[in-house]
């Protein structure tokens, strides 16, 4: 009798234990605030993964006017990679849950200076552990591009997928949607509340504060990625292109051969092209992941 009980005893330790890992692991996934300054608040999400070997982060910088929904909507990629490492994710301000960030105004634009000095500030105050591995999709992986040349100590790899190139135009049919020259008056809260993220989707409009604001600073962000120093030859990247951008006229010129500069004198760096559409991850999760794998070894 008193061998049952225990038993018993170590099975019920054993449950409650179990429950308290899944109750501290759903705890840890569900998004939080933080306010980095006063008046700039950012939404983020934190995946822990204590039992993979990659005892860093992996961190998702989000394409132009897309939230972090664009790493979790695709399960297969999501379970994959939560299964490799812990993961943090977040929206930039006025995107997503991100309240807009009201300092922004056409003098004080989007650039990836502000974006990047906004995620090291979130990322010390969440005290998320580098070493880091970024991944950025799209506009996000010019920001990616700065925080790696930026911070080089902190970085175990990059992955970039289909990044904006990180020297080009946009084409003539893209700056008839994104320069709203009417919008250069309009004060940032009232631009930010007529014409937000989700206000501009009702409106059927190809464009949004965010979006303009990014635009305003493009100059700038090109500018401040030239003044940092190479990305370092120590650092893995990978560079996976879409085939079908190269027909999409986003940009004058080659999509492709535009985005060769990303690539370093890494010995393992390595860039491929992907048939596939601008979401490379949502179209093809396993074969991303597998890349995420690789700079992981």
């Amino acid at each position: 009798m008193l061998i049952n009980i225990s038993m018993f005893k170590m099975k019920l330790n054993k449950i409650v234990c179990i429950i308290l890992s899944l109750l501290t692991i759903n705890l840890y996934a569900i998004g939080t605030y933080t306010t980095i300054e006063p008046g700039v608040t950012l939404y983020s999400e934190y995946y822990p993964n204590q039992k993979a070997k990659f005892k860093g982060t992996i961190i998702f910088e989000n394409g132009s006017g897309v939230t972090t929904s664009e790493w979790t909507q695709n399960k297969q990629f999501f379970t994959c990679t939560k299964n490799l490492g812990s993961l943090f994710m977040y929206d930039r301000n006025g995107l997503g849950k991100s309240p807009a960030d009201l300092h922004t105004s056409v003098s004080n634009p989007i650039t990836a200076e502000l974006v990047n000095t906004k995620l090291i500030k979130l990322l010390q105050q969440k005290h998320i552990s580098p070493p880091y591995l970024l991944i950025g999709h799209s506009f996000g992986g010019l920001y990616t591009d700065y925080f790696a040349r930026k911070y080089p100590g902190l970085i175990q790899g990059v992955l970039l997928i289909d990044p904006s190139p990180p020297e080009f135009q946009y084409s003539d049919q893209v700056l008839n949607i994104i320069n709203v020259e009417s919008w250069a008056t309009i004060p940032s809260n009232e631009l930010y509340e007529k014409y937000s993220d989700a206000n501009a989707k009702k409106l059927h409009m190809d464009t949004d504060a965010v979006i303009y604001y990014q635009f305003r600073g493009f100059k700038q962000t090109k500018q401040q990625i030239k003044e940092l120093p190479s990305l370092s030859d120590k650092i893995r990247l990978i560079l996976l292109s879409s085939a079908k951008m190269e027909n999409a006229n986003a940009i004058k010129g080659s999509w492709l051969q535009r985005q060769k500069p990303y690539l370093n004198q890494n010995p393992h760096s390595k860039r491929i092209i992907v048939d596939s559409g601008h979401f490379i991850q949502l179209e093809k999760p396993d074969f991303v992941c597998d890349q995420i794998k690789n700079l992981l070894k």
